[in-house]
């Protein structure tokens, strides 16, 4: 019974801690985008606008080893990397302990990956509404 237990609080810590957990419902997308470079291109941008818990969702594909860069203007939004091989998310803002002194995260698998645009659980929770400029570059 103490093991149950135990398992059971070490799982509940880590689903309160897990930055995947805030966006894990399909009904708190408020977006899916699937990005699109123009002929030549190495970027896109694209705007948004979030609500609450809610998150937007870019869906792009890309081959193991190319770099990634994501840069956001505007409102206070997290920027975090879902790929079916990744043990967890990856937080692949601006500045995150992830991604090389140019700001590039070097993806680890080919295929489909997933770019969720959320904000904080602490400015979510006071109804705030952050506008946002996203840019999406590939190498």
């Amino acid at each position: 019974m103490k093991n149950l237990t135990a398992a059971i609080l070490i799982g509940l810590s880590v689903l309160i801690v897990s930055p995947t957990v805030m966006a894990a419902s399909s009904d708190s997308v408020v977006t899916t985008v699937d990005v699109q470079f123009k002929k030549g291109a190495s970027s896109a941008n694209y705007y948004g606008k979030l609500k609450g818990y809610k998150y937007d969702s870019y869906i792009f594909y890309a081959k193991k080893n190319q770099k990634l860069s994501v840069k956001i203007t505007g409102g206070e939004v997290d920027s975090y990397l879902f790929h079916k091989n990744l043990a967890d998310s990856v937080n692949v803002g601006e500045y995150a302990p992830e991604a090389d002194d140019q700001g590039y995260y070097t993806l680890p698998y080919s295929g489909k990956y997933e770019l969720r645009i959320l904000q904080p659980r602490s400015q979510a929770s006071r109804g705030k509404t952050p506008v946002y400029w996203l840019e999406v570059t590939i190498l």
